[in-house]
């Protein structure tokens, strides 16, 4: 019986390895399903494409006067030139970027045998384009029309609200609150950093422009091409970055 004892094999460690087994697995799982190097890559080249739109012909004002531009502009920008070509653009750029990045996660998924759930993602996007063709028009509405004391008390954030839609800047955000919530799908810590940092480029540059005191001469040309630049570089570098782990691994 001692001798039994002696030979019997040890499977007091079998449980925790068994453990150490299923995390590895899980982590390689979630590995092979990152696909975001081509959204990054994806909206940031269209981002970029958009900068000449931002440029404008002859010395701006520091404040464009209101332009009668349709609905369906809205992302443009009333204080820019070329708004309703820029928001024409972005229509098509938004919804065609969204759609493009779930055929991407489709195919990906079908050729690694694992996908990446992206409808939250793609439902963001089109919400939040929706959203950005009818908030200019509420904004203008309640600033406008409504009773004072309504128009006072909401003008913390209407106002800022209604310069970011203005300078043409709000499918920077639909873009960023997309990524965030692809980053969260895709948990992963990459995608993380360059939303957030892409975020943050976006509400700084509305930050300079919402609290300088810009006054009739102080802005050129190429001022508002700084809405497109700034933010770009950080989809594209995140973009290349991602690219090169995936071909790396």
């Amino acid at each position: 019986m001692s001798e039994q004892r002696e030979t019997a094999p040890d499977n007091s460690n079998a449980p925790g390895e068994i453990l150490a087994s299923v995390a590895a697995l899980r982590r390689r799982t979630r590995v092979a399903r990152h696909a975001y190097w081509l959204p990054l890559l994806l909206f940031g080249l269209l981002t970029a494409m958009a900068a000449p739109l931002y440029v404008e012909s002859t010395e701006p004002p520091a404040l464009r006067a209101t332009q009668d531009n349709p609905p369906l502009t809205g992302l443009g920008g009333d204080f820019l030139e070329r708004s309703t070509t820029l928001g024409w653009y972005w229509l098509a750029a938004l919804i065609g970027g969204y759609l493009l990045s779930l055929w991407w996660y489709r195919w990906h998924g079908a050729r690694v045998g694992v996908e990446t759930p992206t409808r939250a993602y793609v439902v963001a996007g089109l919400v939040g384009t929706l959203v950005g063709l009818v908030l200019p028009i509420v904004l203008r509405y309640l600033l406008l029309n409504s009773d004072t004391v309504l128009r006072n008390g909401t003008s913390w954030l209407t106002v800022p609200l209604l310069g970011i839609a203005n300078r043409g800047m709000v499918p920077h955000l639909i873009i960023a609150v997309g990524l965030l919530v692809l980053a969260r799908l895709e948990r992963s810590r990459g995608l993380t950093v360059v939303a957030a940092g892409y975020a943050a480029a976006v509400v700084l540059v509305n930050a300079y422009f919402q609290t300088a005191n810009f006054q009739p001469g102080d802005l050129n040309r190429h001022s508002f091409l700084l809405a497109a630049l700034l933010p770009a570089p950080i989809l594209v570098i995140g973009g290349i970055i991602a690219l090169l782990n995936t071909v790396k691994r």
